[in-house]
């Protein structure tokens, strides 16, 4: 097994993470070909040995795996002891900071968080006395990502074998259809009332030119004109009636009405 390290020289300087741990100094176990009863809690961009530290102390778990480069396992025991191989077969380093180990192709990089003074003992199959055993699925704990040397997010990862909420109705689809349907409604009945009000226009318009060629018609056909004369009954008719060519009249007679003279017999 390696030799515990110096804080100094371990430790990196990250972003305070949403929840405030204190880290101690933690004690590399070794290189283990299984990470069993340790639990995966995902993967991350810039993943190193002292951000694995911060996610295993938030959970209170004394043991932390590193595997790939990226992954950080959480657990309370060490792994099993006849599964430990030779540290030079973890050799990939971490996306993080390089100079940290980080497992390797199917291998665990084990560590101690520091968090038990490191008295962890190694996880026993056979025992009954073993309480944690290792799961596929992901944790729900919130758990800080290091994504730059000034900012530090907190992402929560999801169990990918819980149920999916049923989405419900589109409530805003539901509320513009019925908008959609009522104006589209409302434009056919306006063009309905108004084909109807300009077809009774049109047909009142005919049955005035119609009413108007039947009056005219029963009227004798002949219109009244300005040229038309007034017939006065006090006027003599037949005088009227003549030519104006018949011959010279006196002057002082007035020949327009008839006289009644009175003469004796």
């Amino acid at each position: 097994m390696a030799s515990a390290e110096s804080s100094s020289s371990s430790i990196v300087s990250i972003p305070t993470p949403t929840v405030s741990v204190v880290a101690s100094a933690f004690t590399e176990i070794g290189c283990f070909s299984t990470a069993v009863p340790l639990e995966d809690h995902g993967s991350y961009q810039f993943q190193s040995l002292g951000n694995c530290q911060l996610i295993c102390t938030m959970l209170d778990k004394p043991v932390l795996g590193l595997v790939d480069g990226t992954n950080c396992w959480c657990g309370d025991l060490i792994p099993p002891e006849d599964a430990q191989v030779s540290n030079s077969s973890c050799d990939t380093p971490c996306s993080g900071i390089k100079t940290d180990h980080c497992g390797g192709d199917s291998l665990w990089w084990i560590t101690l968080t520091g968090t038990t003074l490191n008295h962890v003992k190694n996880y026993d199959p056979a025992s009954s006395s073993s309480s944690s055993s290792v799961t596929s699925t992901t944790s729900s704990t919130p758990i800080p990502e290091k994504t730059s040397a000034a900012q530090t997010v907190l992402v929560t990862a999801s169990n990918s074998a819980a149920p999916k909420k049923s989405s419900g109705p589109n409530t805003t689809g539901i509320a513009v259809g019925v908008v959609v349907g009522v104006l589209v409604l409302a434009a056919i009945i306006g063009g309905v009332v108004l084909f109807l009000r300009r077809k009774r226009r049109q047909q009142i318009e005919e049955d005035y030119r119609r009413n108007a060629a039947i009056n005219s018609f029963t009227a004798g056909g002949k219109p009244h004109t300005s040229n038309s004369s007034m017939t006065d009954s006090r006027l003599d008719p037949e005088f009227m009636n003549r030519r104006a060519s018949n011959g010279s009249i006196a002057d002082n007679e007035d020949y327009s009405r008839r006289i009644l003279k009175v003469t004796n017999v």
